[in-house]
């Protein structure tokens, strides 16, 4: 159930959604008062979540930046969310969030780790999708990173399950932390409360920051909408909520 719904929220959340939402109540209301303001709160809420200087500055703010001085563990754990398989292309489809493995890629060919944990079932409602580390795990192939290195985990439809099903993994292998655990930089916080508190010490290696850390702003940057900002916006957001959900149920 909380899976579902919180597909669900991921679609009702958006800021374009609800801005969508007050205008077409704008448009059904007889009251021009109330039309009045909801045109206007909806008008806001579009220039707040694509204001290229505000996003930037929020996102900035709330992305973990790199521990340089930390020892790197031996061993790293990838959270899923970056690939996809394309059935009618009959190939795996890379996201931005990509980074994600490439990361653990070049840390395991500097020899700075020793094995990987690769944490990624399928985000798919209704479960037909194949799981995501299913498809992956040749990847790691064609890099030189035999099977032995891998451990497949193909279960987890989240990052709660991520964290529990990593747990047991460690569990079954006798495998002391902390782990290496590389995940996109906004989603660091959330992933490292519900590692802990599935019981798994980690050393968080942040990747895929949406953020740009040198402003460098234009003028028109703080008045004229932005995509990016929207996009970047969007992953802020639905990021909170899954923060709050996720203390409010427990799991972080």
């Amino acid at each position: 159930m909380f899976f579902l719904l919180s597909k669900i929220m991921v679609i009702l959340i958006r800021p374009l959604c609800w801005s969508i939402g007050l205008l077409l109540w704008a448009y059904v209301t007889k009251l021009p008062e109330r039309r009045k303001k909801l045109v206007l709160v909806s008008l806001l809420i579009l220039f707040l979540s694509s204001n290229k200087v505000l996003v930037n500055e929020i996102t900035r703010a709330w992305e973990l930046e790199p521990n340089k001085e930390a020892k790197i563990p031996e061993i790293a754990v990838i959270l899923g969310g970056y690939a996809e398989f394309d059935a009618h292309r009959n190939r795996v489809q890379m996201s931005d969030a990509a980074d994600r493995l490439y990361s653990v890629v070049n840390l395991y060919q500097q020899k700075k780790i020793k094995r990987i944990i690769l944490s990624g079932g399928s985000s798919s409602v209704t479960g037909r999708t194949k799981p995501e580390a299913d498809y992956v795990l040749p990847i790691l192939k064609s890099y030189g990173i035999p099977d032995s290195v891998v451990i497949k985990e193909s279960k987890s439809r989240n990052t709660h399950e991520n964290a529990i099903n990593t747990a047991r993994i460690l569990k079954d292998n006798h495998i002391e932390g902390p782990v290496l655990l590389v995940t996109s930089a906004f989603h660091m916080r959330r992933s490292m409360g519900t590692f802990t508190k599935a019981g798994v010490a980690v050393q968080p290696y942040p990747v895929h920051f949406i953020s740009d850390y040198g402003r460098g702003y234009f003028l028109p940057d703080f008045f004229i909408p932005s995509s990016e900002a929207l996009f970047r916006c969007d992953a802020i957001v639905k990021e909170w909520v899954g923060y709050m959900a996720y203390a409010i149920t427990g799991k972080l």
